[in-house]
């Protein structure tokens, strides 16, 4: 590797560090996904039924959609169509609510400090703004491997939902690394596999994940809740 290829991959790994830190300030931190009334019913309660929870999302849930939609902003020119699918794929009001949010505050902080550049009908105050779509712009616009954005996405998604498990089942730190490191490789597998059988910036891989959704709408009027989602 010559050493203009390892300084870039070096400032990309930065910028992707930053843009998936919890101190990047787009709230990620609030939001569980309906990981919280899944936890309320006791379908996830230690640390078992929390990787297979996280396995299936990777497998055929929110999560392999989302990194679908960080790939596809790499490729699609088209990113207004994109941005509206990738919302229209939410089954919920409640996980909706939180991709366009998420979107938004991550669009307010990209313009203003990394000079992101958005379509037209991206820049309207009142347009909802795709989060994944956002992150794959980003990544476009800085040249970032698509292998590289879509790991670095999954992980902080995983690292997202260890941190609520660790905060409601409540899962102790220690067996929240176990599952950060049995991770390593189901991540990178559901990176490539995104990249070569989802190419298609027009056709997302479809999600199975009817009882998340039952968990989302549930968590709607969940009685005592901690996240928003």
């Amino acid at each position: 590797m010559s050493p203009e290829s390892s300084a870039h991959s070096a400032l990309a790994l930065q910028r992707l560090l930053s843009w998936t830190s919890p101190a990047f300030p787009i709230g990620a931190f609030s939001y569980s996904g309906g990981l919280e009334a899944a936890i309320d019913v006791d379908l996830v309660r230690d640390r078992d039924t929390l990787e297979d929870w996280c396995r299936f999302h990777l497998r055929s849930g929110a999560a392999i959609q989302d990194g679908w939609a960080v790939h596809a902003a790499m490729t699609c020119e088209d990113l207004p169509a994109l941005n509206s699918l990738s919302l229209a794929l939410r089954q919920t009001r409640e996980t909706r609510q939180e991709l366009a949010l998420l979107g938004d505050a991550f669009a307010k902080v990209m313009t203003t400090v990394w000079a992101l550049d958005l379509a037209p009908e991206l820049r309207e105050r009142r347009a909802d703004k795709s989060y994944p779509v956002l992150f794959g712009l980003a990544a476009r616009q800085f040249e970032i491997e698509p292998v590289a954005a879509v790991l670095a996405f999954l992980h902080a998604w995983l690292a997202n939902q260890v941190s609520v498990a660790c905060r409601v089942i409540p899962l102790g730190q220690t067996d929240g690394q176990r599952i950060m490191h049995a991770f390593e490789i189901p991540l990178l597998d559901a990176a490539n596999a995104i990249l070569t059988e989802h190419p298609d910036a027009h056709t997302p891989p479809l999600s199975a994940g009817l009882v998340a959704d039952w968990c989302s709408v549930a968590h709607e009027t969940q009685y005592s809740r901690l996240f928003r989602s």
